[in-house]
């Protein structure tokens, strides 16, 4: 398993895991820390063989929304570069 963190702000982070050679499954989350503890507030995975984006309601996830088509080892990237460009939007809604 790979496993990263890229750090965006004090308290917000992406997490990203994947397995596999080439790459089979991956997991991206947008995180921000609240009261101390890392909270997923977005998450794109294709742990059920499709690539999905879970929008969270506090701590609750929400129903699978289609993403993207590809191979994994093109989506995850792109996830990545989803929540990085949009993580201020999504922490915005997130806490409404």
């Amino acid at each position: 398993m790979i496993s990263f963190i890229r750090s965006l702000a004090e308290d917000v982070r992406i997490l990203a895991e994947g397995e596999g050679q080439p790459l089979q499954r991956y997991a991206v989350m947008l995180q921000l820390r609240v009261d101390g503890r890392w909270q997923t507030i977005q998450l794109l995975d294709n742990a059920h063989d499709r690539h999905d984006l879970h929008r969270y309601t506090g701590s609750q996830k929400q129903v699978a929304e289609h993403f993207m088509d590809g191979p994994a080892r093109a989506v995850m990237p792109q996830a990545i570069a989803y929540l990085a460009s949009n993580w201020e939007q999504i922490a915005r809604s997130w806490e409404d």
